[in-house]
Formats: C-alpha cells, structure tokens, sequence
C-alpha cells in the first residue's frame, strides 16, 4: 500500500452466495474485521461483534462486514448464525486478507470512511458494541 491510504479494491463471496464488493459501499463507513475460528481473542470479541451489527442494522451511514480466512462456511457457521445481521465473507486463501491488507494476526479490524481511505486499523480484540466504539466510527462521516 505504501503512502495511499486508499482502501484496496476486493470483492468475496457473502455468506448468502452473493458477491460483496467494496468499492460497491463509498459514501458509507465500512469496518473490516478480519478473523478466524481459531483465534481465541476473535471468538471472545464476537459477541460484541454481533450486538453492534444488530445497532447498526437499520443504518446506511456504516457498515460492520467481517472477512474470514476459514476454509468453508461449515466452520464460519460454527461462529456466526446463518440469521445474524453481520455480513461475512469468506477468504479462504488469504488473498484479500494478507495479500492486499497484510495481515498475519488475528483480529484486526480496519475502519475505511466513505471516500475509500483507510482511517484506522485497530490490533486485537476490542468491545465493538460500546458507544465508544460506534461514536469513533460516527467520527469518519
């Protein structure tokens, strides 16, 4: 990525078979949160993961989409209901995840704004659901 701060462009599958694309979501607040089964600390933070999906449901202005590097969506849905409001995604070969994030370690959580520029990238797991977390993302409008 170097200097441009601008959030890579990708698209993955949705955990309804669609395709997901970022470049799709300008004029919105996307949080990333990339994660896996495996990583203890993502599967502590995802309840608060999906309590500030279930917040920001009704909202156009921010969006909650998580990236896992599972290899199926049989072990996605091990973690997140197939009813929840989270969108998820799937990257099993880690193509969006390390090779155009860079990511090793797990959570991470980026914060793009709605213009496409990445303005934060957060390391482990946090409470997402607190106010303090939604007026930070409220922050980036």
């Amino acid at each position: 990525m170097g200097n441009d701060r601008t959030a890579p462009d990708f698209s993955l599958e949705a955990s309804d078979g669609s395709t997901w694309r970022l470049s799709e979501h300008r004029g919105r607040v996307v949080v990333l949160n990339f994660w896996t089964v495996t990583c203890q600390p993502c599967m502590e933070e995802m309840p608060s993961l999906m309590e500030l999906a279930q917040i920001l449901e009704d909202r156009d202005d921010i969006e909650l989409v998580t990236i896992s590097v599972d290899r199926d969506w049989e072990t996605v849905r091990s973690a997140v209901p197939e009813d929840s409001p989270m969108t998820v995604l799937l990257d099993p070969d880690r193509s969006i995840v390390n090779g155009k994030f860079g990511t090793r370690l797990f959570p991470e959580p980026w914060v793009i704004d709605p213009d496409g520029f990445i303005r934060l990238r957060v390391d482990g797991q946090r409470n997402w659901s607190s106010a303090l977390a939604i007026d930070a993302f409220e922050a980036y409008l």
